[in-house]
């Protein structure tokens, strides 16, 4: 079945699959590498070193590290966009936004991620 799970402050979207060896999530590449940017982009205001070439086994150690180290969860850095948009593009943003419980400035940096990998790809 298909769920959204949040992790290290980033909601991926994954598949949870249960059976007789237990639980099991897969997160499609496509989401592994917006989860990788994500966490090359937030570890170091939680002080923890993160570059374009680290493997995304070593990022996810350094979010458990950080996030151990916090007591708490480690949340996406706020950023204001210096974009003018038009009202009803700005409220489907907001409704968008809503309905997946995440920003319109997160859910905005998601849609800009999606497509740079396609492009990149």
């Amino acid at each position: 079945m298909k769920y959204t799970i949040n992790l290290f402050g980033y909601n991926v979207d994954c598949k949870i699959s249960i059976g007789s060896e237990g639980l099991s999530i897969e997160i499609p590449d496509e989401n592994q590498n917006a989860l990788r940017q994500y966490l090359v982009r937030v570890l170091p205001k939680y002080g923890r070193t993160a570059t374009n070439d680290s493997s995304l086994e070593t990022l996810i150690e350094l979010a458990i590290d950080a996030e151990n180290t916090l007591d708490g969860h480690m949340v996406e850095p706020k950023l204001k966009l210096p974009y003018e948009f038009q009202p009803e593009i700005k409220e489907k943003l907001i409704k968008a936004a809503a309905i997946q419980d995440i920003s319109a400035t997160q859910l905005l940096i998601r849609i800009i991620e999606k497509k740079y990998q396609e492009v990149m790809e």
